[in-house]
């Protein structure tokens, strides 16, 4: 990947089921209403997440099993529009029929090239991501350095906590250390403060994620999260955007 013109906005989980992708997709729309032109790209290639949880699994386009030879000088402009699109927002994810493991530099080619396809490149980083980074065998680590703003998602109980102290010593080493910011998923079970954890991770605050009950129901219908303006994911959505804005884009990628 190299010299981004998008600000580039991650985002992982302090542990698995964190809500990771339901944060990174209300911050893409919180973007877009914003005025925004917005990418997310969903990095777990070896499932349908996003295509499922959006809704748009049955839409046509390009998924990641169909850019396995896509290297160099990808044009990042046909790619975004032809993706397919949630609320407005391209997304790239995988085919939930067709997982597949891509080679390092297909991937950080690809994510370059949307980046100069959009004012954010929102990228949702499985944590798988940042534990290969940290053992030296995967070159994605690139796009951990390359992000703006590291978003650390993070649910209101003690062990995301203590998982979320680790995952932001690992980014820190990656490069990402002042790119970090907290965002705290409801509901809190022992009623931890999201202020208290922001302080015991050393993260500032991005926003406060709240739980929404319809949402299973919603993905089983095809229609992905409710994050329009005066829902509650909808204004989480805008807090994040708000929190993301002033992230300059272009850093350079090793």
């Amino acid at each position: 990947m190299g010299r981004a013109v998008a600000a580039v906005v991650g985002a992982v989980g302090a542990r698995g089921g964190a809500g990771t992708s339901t944060a990174a997709a209300a911050l893409a729309d919180g973007l877009r209403r914003s005025g925004r032109r917005v990418v997310l790209v969903d990095l777990e290639t070896r499932g349908g997440g996003n295509d499922v949880l959006l809704g748009v699994d049955h839409r046509d386009g390009p998924r990641w099993s169909d850019l396995r030879d896509a290297r160099g000088a990808v044009d990042g402009r046909a790619l975004a529009d032809l993706l397919p699109a949630w609320r407005h927002v391209p997304v790239l994810g995988a085919r939930r029929t067709d997982p597949v493991l891509l080679d390092d530099g297909v991937v950080l080619d690809v994510c370059s090239a949307l980046a100069d396809a959009c004012d954010v490149l929102v990228l949702d980083l499985p944590r798988s991501v940042l534990e290969r980074a940290g053992a030296g065998g995967t070159e994605q680590a690139a796009l951990v350095g390359a992000c703006d703003t590291l978003l650390l998602v993070t649910p209101l109980d003690l062990p995301s906590v203590a998982g979320a102290v680790a995952t932001a010593d690992l980014a820190a080493r990656l490069g990402a250390g002042r790119a970090l910011r907290l965002v705290a998923r409801r509901p809190a079970p022992g009623r931890l403060d999201p202020w208290e954890v922001s302080d015991a991770v050393g993260l500032p605050l991005a926003a406060v994620v709240p739980w929404d009950r319809t949402l299973a129901a919603r993905v089983e219908r095809g229609e992905g999260p409710d994050v329009r303006a005066r829902r509650p994911l909808g204004r989480a959505g805008a807090e994040l955007a708000a929190a993301v804005g002033g992230a300059p884009g272009g850093r350079a990628v090793a």
